[in-house]
């Protein structure tokens, strides 16, 4: 294990005080009665050997300054414990005065951390009316933030325990960053470590339900999701897979052991009833590419019911003549280390993956006053798991506090039901990047229901349900769970037309993504920027930036602002978003918007308000996914409209610590576009792992991009082809998108794509837009016409524009293509642009011909 002692040239250290230079941005101060300072880990700090950063030191007898070029401390010397009279630090500012700090100082705009659940919670509101009480964050409109490591707690190099130093002591961390929040957040995880990444199947589907499942009723469960080609990864068994004696909730019912815990919640034997052999069943889940979790409440000890409890004591030498419980103190290690050996370990050799910890009871360690049991469990399991081989550590809990961004992922707890609790998570998930937890996973479509609500009405609303998906695909983790209730049904297939569509759909996104997801993982280990991160990282000179929560970068390139309202009459909903500066596109590339101000747009079921950089490169797995326990052998690389762009494809084992050790490999993809050209270059793979692929297969598609005159692959002109086949490129008419496919090339050479235009036949602007448009109020059109006349025959063409342009481009050679297509787009925008003529001239209710039109002009 590293030392976490800093470096000897970043120390500057006068009687009493020591000064540590970690980064331009950051100095850490001690004060010590006793002149000894602490250079071992501690709950919050693991790391303080980075690489010393210049800055120049002066002084005298009674002062000394510190300059970094960013920071100017001044202090007062042995004039005792660090206060507003003898210290200050200076942060420098481009274009603008210094901000000063002083001890004792009180941050005036801290945007907020995250805080241990959301149980019970309705949106920001517990059910008794008091709002959630958010921790602070990292990061400050003021430019500054203090970390206080005084009351930490060590760890020794084993990772156990120590306590913390006796004496006066102050021990603090001084961030000055200015706007420069995503520098202040690498700072922080210089020291604090990194987010570690998940196994890549954490990014897939889970499904999990507070139910008593049984085996036969998973296997059940299993076949059904994938007679339904729905894809999933992970299989979470709540509380019921163990024995559960005593267990009620009832009023009245309830029963306590002897530590004062509602019997029946701790747990480590399998229940057989409904497990009869749990080894074959685990067995069968992983034949499936299932990862299995299990749910522990370990508050209560081992009690003498369970099948482990004699091994157990013998190897903590516990006296079973009376048969007396063996009673829990996570910071014992002999106990911990028994029941790993024991129980846990000899579990997950049955087949568990990993371990939900579900501790709801006392706060703090009873041995350890101070000492979150929350932060300490996660800490301890998450640590043993990396101990016991080369797996990546995993665990499934809350949040602890500064330091558990070590050990991901959160699991935010029971939040209420309801269109306000949808409404906050993005927030809520985007501000947990401010102290570095960015793998918070949520119960998609919320847990339970108003206490209030009687149990005759409790429903959960289809579009409620389907929107919080939608929410799901955009988060680290998509994972679906909900109350003990027979009533509270979330299998995706349990929803009919048009929600159930909404769903899916969902679902096959987020796979779809997953290339683009696993890239930003890597992102938020190299730099402490996680997946979602609020708009203020990257526009924090913008007041904008700070007044729309519920939107955020979803990665580098994604700006996603979820539909947190139910549709109108109409079928959509009206959400407005806050584009930053600077063009925009959509998702499908249809359309751009000019940035700057607020957008107002109608969103029906099916649409997500996405908006995505001009030039982006999203790197894609084809659709059909089952799992992702393999990597697919084919990239779809989406390029979005726009002069130039570039991203870079990540890939490892998906599995191991390898790419802490520098097992990984890259490839830089870069695209740019001009009047007559657009050229998009696949650089070689750059690194090696175990597993590493030699080809793959890579598929372009230039979106919104134009019918082509000719595609070249490294010089090659490629043929044109109605259908996907390899080596060959099409046009799709339904995104307007070209299509090549290279087929299974060579991943240690380079790839070099170019299509070539003429400018006359350039697409029109938003032109995509107004064939969905058209497509729309057509469909809706077909379900109010009243009348058994046909519908004008321009309004069946423009409702199918993508089927008349794709036979202007299949029928025919070569030579002529691009103008036949440009003719037919022609003869569509003369049909959209008399749509709303056409329908107000045929016999059908006013009130439908307002609709269709505003359907159309959306």
């Amino acid at each position: 294990m590293e030392s976490a002692a800093a470096q000897p040239e970043a120390t500057i250290e006068r009687g009493n005080v020591r000064f540590t230079v970690l980064s331009p941005r950051l100095i850490r101060l001690e004060w010590s009665a006793d002149g000894r300072f602490r250079d071992g880990r501690t709950q919050v700090v693991v790391h303080r050997a980075v690489d010393v950063p210049p800055f120049r030191l002066v002084e005298d007898a009674t002062t000394l300054h510190i300059d970094t070029g960013t920071l100017h401390l001044r202090h007062v010397k042995g004039t005792g414990r660090f206060d507003a009279a003898n210290l200050e630090i200076a942060v420098r500012r481009h274009g603008g005065g210094d901000i000063v700090w002083r001890p004792g100082d009180v941050q005036l705009a801290n945007l907020g951390g995250t805080y241990r659940t959301l149980d019970r919670y309705d949106g920001d509101t517990w059910q008794d009316g008091t709002r959630l009480p958010l921790e602070e964050g990292l990061i400050a409109r003021d430019g500054w933030h203090v970390v206080d490591d005084t009351d930490s707690f060590g760890l020794d190099d084993e990772g156990w325990v120590l306590e913390r130093p006796d004496g006066e002591r102050q021990d603090l961390y001084f961030f000055g960053y200015g706007l420069d929040y995503r520098a202040g957040l690498a700072d922080f995880a210089s020291i604090a470590g990194p987010q570690p990444m998940p196994p890549r199947f954490v990014f897939g589907y889970w499904w999990s339900r507070y139910w008593n499942y049984s085996d036969d009723e998973l296997r059940t469960l299993g076949a059904r999701f994938e007679k339904e080609r729905i894809p999933l990864d992970v299989l979470v068994l709540d509380m019921d897979w163990h024995t559960t004696p005593g267990l009620s909730l009832r009023p009245g019912l309830e029963q306590y052991d002897v530590f004062g815990q509602q019997s029946g919640w701790t747990g480590y034997t399998f229940n057989r009833s409904l497990f009869p052999d749990p080894a074959a069943f685990m067995r069968w889940a992983h034949g499936e590419n299932l990862r299995i979790t299990l749910n522990l409440h370990p508050a209560s000890g081992v009690l003498p019911h369970e099948a482990k409890y004699d091994a157990m004591a013998q190897a903590l030498s516990w006296d079973t003549s009376t048969r007396a419980p063996i009673p829990f103190e996570g910071t014992s290690q002999p106990y911990m280390r028994a029941l790993f050996d024991t129980i846990l370990h000899p579990l997950e050799r049955d087949g568990v993956d990993f371990w939900w910890l579900d501790w709801q009871q006392w706060p703090e360690s009873r041995s350890h006053p101070g000492l979150s049991n929350t932060w300490w469990l996660n800490h301890v399991f998450f640590t043993e798991m990396q101990r016991d081989d080369d797996r990546r550590g995993l665990i499934y809990h809350r949040w602890g506090g500064l330091g558990n961004h070590r050990y991901p992922i959160g699991f935010s707890g029971d939040s209420v039901i309801s269109w306000t609790s949808l409404a906050y998570q993005p927030h809520f998930t985007a501000m947990a990047s401010n102290v570095l937890y960015g793998y918070w996973s949520h119960d998609i479509g919320g847990h339970t229901f108003h206490k209030h609500i009687p149990r005759a009405e409790r429903h959960l609303e289809p579009e409620l349900y389907a929107r919080w998906m939608q929410l799901g695909v955009f988060s680290p983790v998509l994972r679906t769970h909900s109350a003990k209730e027979a009533s509270l049904h979330k299998e995706p297939w349990h929803f009919g037309p048009p929600w159930g569509d909404a769903i899916f759909a969902a679902i096959r996104l987020r796979y779809q993504l997953a290339p683009y997801i696993y890239g930003a993982a890597r992102q938020a280990y190299d730099t402490g920027t996680s997946i979602v991160r609020p708009m203020y990282y990257h526009w924090p000179e913008l007041d904008e930036a700070y007044l729309h929560p519920s939107q955020y970068l979803f990665g580098d390139d994604i700006l996603v602002a979820p539909v947190t309202e139910p549709v109108g009459e109409d079928g959509t909903v009206v959400a407005p978003v806050w584009l930053p500066p600077g063009v925009w596109y959509s998702r499908d590339g249809a359309e751009a918007f000019e940035g700057g101000g607020m957008l107002e747009r109608a969103y029906a079921l099916e649409e997500i308000p996405i908006f995505v950089r001009p030039g982006s490169v999203v790197p894609l797995y084809p659709e059909g996914l089952r799992d992702l326990a393999s990597v697919p052998d084919t990239i779809i690389l989406q390029v979005f409209p726009g002069h130039e762009g570039s991203t870079t494809l990540y890939d490892d084992d998906g599995t191991s610590q390898g790419y802490q050790r520098g097992e990984f490999a890259r490839t830089r993809v870069r695209s740019r576009r001009g009047d007559r050209a657009h050229r998009v270059h696949v650089d070689a793979m750059d690194g090696d792992y175990r597993g590493r692929p030699r080809t793959r297969s890579y598929i372009v598609e230039l979106l919104d991009a134009g019918i082509p005159e000719r595609i070249e692959v490294n010089g090659e002109a490629l043929p044109y082809s109605a259908s996907p086949a390899p080596r060959t490129w099409l046009f799709d008419t339904s995104s307007l998108s070209i299509r090549v496919d290279l087929g299974t090339v060579q991943l240690d050479t380079a790839h070099d794509v170019v299509a070539r235009f003429a400018p006359e036949h350039a697409l029109p602007k938003g032109l995509l837009h107004r064939m969905r448009r058209a497509e729309f109020a057509v469909r809706y059109l077909k379900q109010v016409w009243g009348d058994i006349s046909a519908l004008p025959e321009d309004v069946n063409l423009a409702g199918q524009a993508d089927r008349v342009l794709a036979y202007a481009v299949e029928h025919g050679g070569d030579d002529g293509r691009a103008q036949r297509f440009t003719e037919a787009v022609q003869a569509f925008e003369s049909r959209f642009a008399g749509l709303a003529a056409s329908v107000a001239a045929t016999p059908i209710d006013d009130a439908f011909k307002r609709t269709f039109a505003d359907l159309v002009g959306r």
